[in-house]
Parts: structure tokens; sequence; C-alpha cells
């Protein structure tokens, strides 16, 4: 029957002091031809009895004339039973008209107060005053409000807009057009705001607002503001401005919402007309100028208690909300709804890593091959680098590399390609090998010089040896490079090492190498071992945030933070001194480690060797735990992969399973900083603070060995939760008595 917002908290301030209405003010708008006093009197009674301070009612009905409210409410028992109610406040009745100009048409919205004559037992309505904007504002920002029109990216998420920018916020404009009754009041207050002409069709930026343009052309009519009904459609917002035709001062065009007034601004370039350009909804950021003719500037201000915050807009290429890992969702107009996430776990069990794993993460720490890259760039772009020299140590790794060498290098063999090997490592194996006499009229070069060698004889091959196979890229340029210069000969790729991130990525790139003219065994590829690890990521490395963190904190002159700084500033790579120490010194593996043969003793496992295998774990848990040759079938498991519709979080229990401080160590900096967003779920986030206050409740006694690095996480924001769990950790550190270098780390914790 009606549609009823009320103005909730709003009181008109002292220095308003042409304003007649203070307190409360309740709008009721009706959309049916059967009104009546009566029906009016029984939802003032309704009103008073949701909200009993409200001191002033309004009263409208967009599609009726004027002159017909007039009459419905001449009885007086709406009047009447609201001064019952407001005649300690002083209270008071008004009708909301539409006052139409007969030269100009120009619309005006204006107040007609109520009062009771009497003697001619009547109503009477006084003269009719503009109504103040404040009003309309508030009104139109409680329909916007209780419709839930301010949409919230959930946890993790944010939205790319159809002007390209990134927020996490939303209007839905949408979600105010549930009614013909708040339709017919947007439409008033809209006519009342675009130049008195006569249009030649109505635009809407989406098809929503096609119930607001035929509200308006009804009200039109009915108030001899337009003669006939005009076309009507939707443009799509920025997706189909372009195929508008030229626009003109005609064209009436309804914009939905706006945070930035960037599509008003571009339909003006267009041609449209300023005064024919309407937009129901701003709310802009700080820095954005909010376009002319808003119906409801959403922005709350000093002067009034209504509004929200302002939105913050981003640049696609300068996203901060992209660059802490929030998904980003796609939003086509207002088409586009989502769901709360579901939160899926990383979980490490001993069947997370394969046997082959184990074996070559066994075999790489006996030899000091892994290393730690601190400062990844685009030479090494991956967190974890192999060292050639002492990979091609390990005895076992070696035998197999050289028994490949003795069965598939290709005869007559013209090329001998290297990768990550020297010359005098190459020269070494084929001694090994004895093919010394097969390779004899081999050319030798260097993988960069591939494109400019000159093409191979008829039916000559070429030999590609790899030290570590670690970027996919090279080894696929290489490959195109000889797709020309090899006519009729074999050419076979072997390595000692090969490293990928999944098992579809390693199938991909045997696929890719070994795929010619005869198929898919036209080329052979061949290695001695394989691993599975994470390889370059959107992530800034850890170990750059730590430095910046320090550099910030350079201010502090501690010594503990001079020296990490100095060694994180000048040190590309890593194998021990990685993470930060405990108590008693720098954090260790102990024996009873099962992700690598500590049998002979853990003296020679490096942190940069815990390190890849927490890597590794990681990397195959992401896969289903499946080996790098495992061929994919239907039964897999779904890829653990941050979506839209799903957030992958490291489980908190890992840091209660691997109980070493060098291994929480390694899940602070091996995970994404997306595993580590606890902040999307309130269980998740106290679960880890308890850990947190654990690691500090121990440190005295030598059992939180973790902290500095935990402390580092949360300083860098790279570990995530909520601010209360947050800020409790922050003020327990502080008042704790420990180390001013633990303080000073505590205090970089983000507060609040």
């Amino acid at each position: 029957m009606s549609y009823q917002t009320e103005m909730q908290g709003l009181w008109l301030h002292t220095r308003y002091r042409e304003a007649q209405y203070e307190g409360e003010a309740c709008l009721l708008v009706y959309d049916v031809d059967s009104f009546d006093d009566a029906l009016v009197g029984a939802d003032v009674k309704q009103v008073f009895e949701r909200r009993a301070g409200t001191a002033n009612i309004f009263i409208a009905a967009p599609f009726l004339r004027s002159e017909t409210c007039r009459e419905a409410l001449g009885t007086g028992v709406a009047l009447q039973r609201a001064s019952a109610y407001m005649s300690a406040k002083s209270g008071r009745v008004y009708l909301l008209e539409m006052q139409v100009d007969t030269n100009t048409t120009e619309v005006s919205i204006v107040t007609s107060l109520l009062s009771w004559d009497s003697t001619l037992m009547k109503v009477q309505f006084e003269e009719p005053k503009l109504l103040e904007p404040i009003l309309r504002e508030g009104w139109l920002f409680d329909l916007f409000d209780s419709n839930e029109g301010l949409v919230i990216a959930p946890p993790g998420v944010h939205f790319r807009k159809s002007s390209s920018k990134h927020t996490d916020k939303f209007l839905r404009a949408a979600n105010t057009l549930t009614s013909s009754s708040a339709c017919g009041l947007l439409a008033m207050f809209a006519l009342a705001t675009l130049a008195p002409r006569t249009p030649k069709r109505i635009l809407v930026d989406t098809a929503p607002l096609l119930s607001l343009a035929y509200a308006m052309m009804r009200v039109a009519r009915v108030h001899d503001i337009w003669e006939a009904d005009v076309p009507a459609r939707s443009f799509s917002s920025y997706g189909g401005q372009s195929r508008l035709r030229r626009l003109s001062i005609n064209d009436v065009i309804l914009i939905s919402a706006t945070t930035s007034g960037s599509l008003a601004a571009s339909l003006k370039a267009q041609q449209a007309h300023e005064d024919s350009i309407v937009t129901l909804f701003s709310l802009c950021s700080k820095e954005a100028v909010p376009p002319p003719n808003v119906l409801c500037d959403l922005t709350v201000t000093a002067e009034r208690s209504f509004g929200y915050p302002p939105v913050e807009n981003y640049a696609a290429s300068d996203c901060s909300l992209c660059k802490s890992e929030f998904i980003l969702a796609e939003l086509e107009g207002d088409q586009f709804l989502l769901q709360q996430r579901q939160h899926r776990l990383l979980k490490f069990v001993q069947t997370t890593q394969s046997n082959d794993a184990r074996t070559t993460l066994t075999e790489l720490y006996g030899f000091k091959a892994i290393e730690v890259v601190l400062r990844p760039d685009a030479t090494r772009p991956s967190t974890i680098e192999v060292n050639e020299a002492h990979l091609l140590e390990c005895p076992d790794i070696r035998k197999d590399l050289i028994r490949h060498l003795r069965r598939y290098a290709p005869q007559p063999l013209a090329l001998i390609v290297r990768v990550s090997i020297t010359e005098s490592q190459l020269h070494s194996l084929i001694t090994e090998a004895g093919i010394g006499a097969a390779v004899a009229g081999a050319s030798v070069v260097e993988w960069a010089d591939v494109a400019s060698h000159a093409v191979l004889g008829d039916g000559k091959g070429a030999l590609v040896i790899f030290g570590c196979l670690s970027s996919h890229t090279v080894a696929r340029q290489i490959n195109a490079s000889l797709r020309s210069k090899v006519n009729n000969g074999n050419v076979a790729y072997v390595s000692a090492l090969t490293l990928a991130e999944t098992p579809e990525q390693y199938l991909d790139l045997k696929m890719f190498l070994g795929y010619g003219e005869r198929g898919s065994d036209t080329f052979t590829y061949r290695d001695s071992r394989r691993l599975a690890l994470p390889g370059r990521s959107a992530d800034r490395s850890p170990w750059a945030e730590e430095l910046d963190l320090l550099n910030d904190l350079a201010g502090h002159s501690i010594a503990e933070f001079e020296a990490r700084r100095s060694v994180l500033s000048t040190a590309l790579t890593g194998r021990d001194a990685i993470f930060w120490p405990g108590l008693n010194g720098p954090l260790a593996i102990q024996r009873d480690f099962v992700y690598l043969d500590t049998g002979s003793g853990t003296e020679s496992i490096s942190q940069a060797d815990v390190f890849a295998v927490v890597s590794n774990l990681f990397a195959s848990a992401r896969s289903g735990s499946n080996e790098l040759t495992k061929k994919p079938s239907g039964n897999d498991a779904i890829a653990l992969t941050q979506s839209v519709y799903g957030h992958v979080l490291l489980t908190p229990e890992a840091f209660m399973t691997f109980n070493d401080g060098v291994l929480k160590a390694s899940l602070l900096r091996a995970a994404r900083k997306s595993d580590l967003m606890y902040d999307v779920d309130a269980g998740y986030s106290t679960r880890m603070s308890e850990i947190v206050l654990a690691e500090l409740s121990g440190w005295p006694a030598g059992t939180g060995d973790a902290l500095p690095e935990m402390l580092l996480a949360l300083a860098t924001n790279r570990l995530r939760l909520r601010d209360a769990e947050r800020t409790a950790i922050r003020s327990r550190a502080i008042a704790a008595d420990l180390p001013l270098y633990l303080s000073a780390l505590a205090q970089a914790i983000p507060n609040g």
C-alpha cells in the first residue's frame, strides 16, 4: 500500500535558520489510485508505533495530481491522528507536491503544511515552500541503505568495475527500484532536476533503470509535463557507451550510481547536455568531484548525521588491493552477485610429499645445491635457486645424467647446446659418458646463440644439455629456434634436474619439447630428477619486504637491525641465516624431520634446504599431492588456487604440526601472502593469533623461537589477522620483557 522511509537520526542544526523542520522527518509514499485520508491515517499510526519520536510527517503520491491528493486529505483523518501523537513536539504534517510552471514546464518539489480549519471543518493547505535538499537526500539515503545498495566485497575480494577502476565497494542502485512507489519518488526528484524540455528519448546506464524511465513518463503525463511517452533503452554503461549515436540536449540520461563521476563526464564529451543528465546516487572518493545533478550524495559530512565514508578507487595498474592478493571479481553493470566465499585449507601430511621428491631433496642437501634468492629479479625470478656446480656433484644424479647422454645423444650429432652448464662441466660429462668420439665434430654453443647458428645438414641432430631446467620459457625458445635449424634429424633434451610447479606444467613441457612432424615422440626429452617447486610469484619476496621494513626502522639504531640490513643489502642468495635466530641461536631442523632422510645427521641441512622442502610441500598440496609425472585424470582433486568463490588458506594447524622454529619460519616465508590472509575468517584469525601468542609466551623459555619471524610477518602485513587479534598481539608483545629489536618489531605491527 505504501512505501515508507525514515530519516533515522537526522536533525537539522540551528544554523539552518530557514529550516522549519526539526526532529525526525518521515516520508510516506503512495502508488495507489484509491488514495484516501483513512489509508494515510492508518499508516500514520504505524509510523508512531515504530518511531514515537517522529516530529514531521510528509506525504507523497507521485502518480496522482496535487488536486486529487488535497481532496483526499481534506477530511483531516490523517492530520488529526498525527496531531494526537505530535502535539507535545509541535510536529507537523506536510504534503509533498510537484509544482509545474505552466509557461516553462519547470518542475519544483514543494511542501505544503496541513492545518485544520475548525470553522470549515476541513484541512487547509498553507502556501507551498521549496523542499530543502537535505530532506530529499536523507530520505533517498535511507531508501538506498535499507535496501542494501552498498555492496561490500567479501574479505579477500575486490571488484573491477565497468570503468576499469578497482574498489572493494560497489553501488547497486537497482536495489532501490523494487517497488513502484520507490520508482515514483525517484521519478519526482529526477523530473525536478532536469531542465524543462520535452525529451527525444531516455537513455539509462543499466537495464533496471528502465523501470524508473517508465515511472518518469507516467508522472510527467499525470502532471502535464510531457505530452506523450518517449522511447527508452539501456546503453549498458561504459561497455555500450561507444555504440550510442551522437547525443543531444533532448536526450535524457539516467545514471544509476557513481563513485568517480567519470561516466557523466565522458557522456558530456559525446555532446550530452549537462542539464539532461541525472545521477541517482553518488559516493565519490576524497579526490573525485561529484557530477552535477545528483539526487543523493551518499557521502557522510560534518553537517549531517547520515552517509557512508568516501570510497577508494584504484587504477588497474596501481591497485593496492591487487598487491594485497585480493581476488579480482569482474562486475558488469548490476548483474554480478557475490556469495560468501568458501575457505579451503592447505594441509600437509606425509603423503603430500612424493618419494621421488624426498629422494631428490635429500640428494640436494647432501651437496649444498639449494640456495634461497633473497632479492629475486629478472635473472633470478624464483625464490629458490639450484647451484648447478653442486648439483652435478650429486653422484646418483650425475650417474643418471651420464646414462641419458650415452643413450639419447643423436647420431650423427652436429650441435650441442649447453644451458646453465659450463664448458668444463660439459667436457667432464662427455668424457665420463665415453662419447667423446661421437660428439667430436659437433659445435658447442650457449643457448642464447642457437638462433644465429647455421642450419644443420640433412639428417644431423642436436643435443641440448641442461644443468637445472628451471626456466620453461628458455627451453621453449631453444625448441623454437632448433625447429628451423634441424632438417630430418633428431633433437634430444637432457637435464640433471627439472623444476615445475604442477604436473600439468611439467607434462606440457615434455609434450612441447618432444612434439614434431611425427607426433609426440618426434624428439626426445629425459631428465635425471624432477622436483615440484613454486615458480615466479606475483608476491614480493619476503626478504625484500623485510629489508624495506628494516630501512624504515633504521632510525632506531638497533644493532640486530643493522646487522640484518647489511646481510640483506649485499647478499643475493643465502643458505643459512636467512631467518631470524631464536633465543638460543640460529634456527635448525631436528632429527625427526620426516620429509628428509636425516639418518646421517642434520648438520649439513641448511635453512635453505628446509625452506625448499616446505616450498615443495606447498606446490604438491596445491596439485592434489600428485607426482609431476602423473597424467591428470577426471578423478583428480581440484587444484587449490584462489578464486572468487573460494579462498585458500594454510591451515593454522600446520604451525602446530611443524613444531620446529625453522619450519614455522619456512611456512611464513614460503606461503603466498593470500595463504596467510586469516582476516577473512574470524575462527582462523583467532586460532592463528593463539599460535602467535603461544610463541610469545614461550620465548623466555626458549620454546618460542619462531616469534621473531611471526612478529616480522605481522609487521610487513604478510601474516594477516583481524584488527582485534592483531592489536592484542601488538600490545602484549610491547608490554612483554623482550629484547629491544623484538619490541621494535612489535611496535611496527599496524595498530588498529
